[in-house]
């Protein structure tokens, strides 16, 4: 299976356009949080109505590009129920989308996505996957990350690949490099991370009384089941390419002994 992890600050139709004619038909494109709309401290001067709106528009573009290429996409999108936003993951497949709510959101003094966006705070459930070619992929939002009860139940279907969508900023490089490789050999799974990059303005972190810069560094890269990263896109827009195998993949768990690989007959394929 092809995986391509994009890069970007914001949805750029001529930019993804340009990079999907380049990979093969069926391929898995990740994206990171933030780029159906704009960044969380501008939601909250916006109108939820507008931002809802233009999120689902740059979606319905995707998935007229989905099903053109033939492609897969993994992204954060939001929507819009009783006047009140709602922070969810799309799979977008060439036939169909499927949805599933953040179950957890960040609670800082300085960001606070949990006090603003609807999502119900309830007993956590297995996070939205798929099988692609006989890999079984589940996708998680960054914050989603530090639960380990999410990852019991990733482990008890025995996933093989999990997908991370991030916007992760301030001095954060090395903490996100050090729990995904430990995620990722622990659960002998493979930890795709795809992170934004960019500035959120200037106005907004002083208002909100923060000292520093929101600057979302990239770093996008693959965690392996052996615990180590498999390159990075470093702090500039662009896409991470890289072949999944099945095999691969349950050799790893297999030599540590720590999950159980499994071949997935029987679930939702697509």
């Amino acid at each position: 299976m092809h995986l391509a992890i994009f890069q970007i600050a914001r949805l750029d139709l001529e930019f993804l356009q340009r990079n999907l004619a380049q990979i093969p038909e069926g391929a898995l494109c990740l994206f990171p949080e933030y780029v159906l709309s704009p960044f969380f401290l501008d939601l909250l001067k916006s109108d939820p109505q507008h931002c809802a709106s233009q999120a689902q528009a740059r979606q319905a573009q995707l998935e007229a590009l989905a099903r053109q290429r033939g492609v897969h996409l993994a992204l954060p999108t939001l929507s819009l129920q009783d006047h009140k936003l709602y922070k969810q993951m799309a799979w977008i497949s060439p036939k169909h989308t499927r949805y599933c709510l953040q179950q957890r959101l960040i609670a800082f003094d300085h960001w606070n996505e949990r006090a603003f966006f609807a999502n119900p705070h309830q007993e956590l459930q297995m996070p939205l996957n798929f099988v692609l070619e006989g890999i079984k992929i589940a996708l998680l939002f960054g914050y989603e990350l530090h639960f380990d009860k999410l990852w019991v139940m990733l482990q008890e279907a025995s996933v093989d690949m999990v997908l991370l969508s991030t916007a992760s900023t301030f001095e954060s490089f090395d903490r996100w490099r050090a729990v995904c490789s430990a995620r990722a050999f622990c659960n002998s799974m493979l930890v795709a991370r795809a992170n934004r990059v960019g500035m959120v303005r200037q106005e907004y972190y002083q208002e909100h009384k923060c000292n520093l810069a929101w600057r979302f560094y990239g770093d996008s890269f693959v965690a392996l089941p052996n615990g180590q990263i498999e390159d990075s896109l470093q702090g500039q827009e662009g896409v991470l390419h890289l072949e999944v195998q099945k095999a691969y993949l349950d050799a790893w768990a297999r030599e540590w002994g720590f999950r159980t690989p499994k071949t997935h007959l029987g679930e939702f394929h697509d």
